[in-house]
């Protein structure tokens, strides 16, 4: 005796199984992209930061020697950089270059500079800035630091 049923046919695949297959390697794709894309961003997206890492300034009598040591703390070369000291509400007073650092490099100056009112246990704002090599950004940090 024969099976009355119809026969299917054993070639193709039901089309809903067909659509979820489609689905999931559309997502599959998106995902690959995503992740292709978002990594090259990252290699485009530079962090630009230094960092005056250690700072003193002494009392000479006819002026306050400062001393500081600056860090690169980002992932772009940071170009000219130079420190400055400044007492109140006084100028800055320029006490050296550091240059140009690297990511990850260190760099110091010193220099005695006349500082109007500065005094023992008095804080003195020691800064240093300079300027991105990826954008052009100024960047600068600043600290207090007590007169010895």
């Amino acid at each position: 005796m024969r099976n009355l049923r119809p026969r299917r046919s054993r070639a193709g695949l039901e089309a809903p199984i067909v659509a979820l297959i489609l689905v999931l390697i559309g997502v599959a794709l998106a995902l690959l992209v995503g992740v292709m894309v978002f990594s090259r961003a990252g290699v485009f997206a530079q962090a630009e930061s230094i960092k005056v890492i250690e700072a003193a300034a002494y009392d000479q009598g006819s002026c306050i020697y400062v001393v500081a040591k600056v860090k690169n703390d980002g992932t772009a070369q940071i170009n000219s950089i130079s420190v400055t000291v400044r007492f109140g509400l006084t100028s800055p007073q320029t006490v050296g270059s550091v240059g140009n650092l690297q990511p990850g490099s260190e760099g110091s100056t010193s220099n005695c500079v006349p500082l109007e009112g500065a005094q023992r246990g008095q804080m003195v704002v020691v800064e240093a800035s300079g300027r991105s090599a990826v954008s052009g950004n100024t960047v600068s940090h600043a600290t207090q630091v007590p007169v010895a």
